[in-house]
């Protein structure tokens, strides 16, 4: 009897530990395959970073958008150079009360007058260097007292140029016959290329001849000096000045 009893006890037992295993195995299979069925799920920060490259994207295009309107912007015109009176020279203010004349402006007048006063109210001391350089249509020039500088080659390589005046009463500057010099008579500034009347008495006074201020000169045939040859050799003659030196030269044949 006792017997009997310790094995229906182990049966039971053994059904026992069958039963575990069964339900070990059982739930095991089903963690196994809920793992493989439900997808795994994505954080938020996963998802923003996913969102967030397309994002990047449009807002480069956005930039180069941007960019494109730039490069084809206009440029701005410059400033147009202002228009100058006709019948009316260029000026440039000096200071003081005085101006200086720097070009012809809207003057195309074959005699230049150049005024004492100009329309600003200010006295004209001055002509520019190259004020007038080129100038075909000016035939003549007159020059006030009031001038105390005249720049290189003021009225250089004007064709057309017959006459240069200067008002009597200028400390500085005189003509002689149309010819421009200094009061002195030591520089001859410029030699009408249209000038009537050859030979050119040349005094003895002069010590220089300014540049160019016989270019284009094709009218002098021949040029009397009071010097000798060698007082001649010492003037100093600047460049340019090849109808000059085309011409006849005679000496000693004047008083001046």
């Amino acid at each position: 009897m006792k017997m009997g009893k310790q094995i229906g006890l182990l049966v039971v037992v053994s059904l026992f530990a069958i039963a575990v295993a069964v339900a070990v195995v059982w739930f095991g299979n089903s963690t196994v395959q809920t793992k493989i069925i439900v997808p795994e799920q994505q954080t938020p920060q996963q998802n923003a970073g996913q969102t967030q490259q397309p994002a990047n994207e449009k807002k480069g295009d956005s930039e180069n958008t941007s960019d494109e309107p730039a490069t084809d912007k206009q440029e701005e015109p410059e400033p147009e150079e202002p228009t100058p009176p006709e019948n009316e020279l260029l000026y440039q203010s000096l200071g003081n009360g005085n101006c200086c004349v720097i070009g012809p402006g809207g003057v195309k007048d074959a005699c230049v007058v150049i005024p004492k006063v100009s329309p600003a109210g200010e006295r004209v001391t001055k002509i520019a260097s190259r004020a007038f350089f080129g100038c075909e249509w000016v035939t003549a020039v007159q020059i006030p007292e009031t001038v105390r500088e005249i720049g290189a080659l003021a009225f250089a390589d004007c064709k057309n140029l017959v006459y240069i005046s200067v008002n009597a009463q200028n400390p500085v500057y005189c003509d002689a016959d149309g010819v421009l010099y200094t009061v002195d008579k030591r520089v001859l500034l410029q030699y009408p290329p249209m000038r009537v009347g050859d030979p050119l008495v040349l005094p003895v006074s002069v010590t220089a001849i300014s540049e160019m201020a016989f270019y284009g000169c094709k009218n002098l045939k021949s040029v009397v000096y009071g010097g000798s040859g060698e007082d001649w050799e010492r003037i100093e003659i600047g460049s340019r000045n090849y109808d000059l030196f085309a011409s006849a030269i005679r000496f000693g044949t004047t008083s001046e």
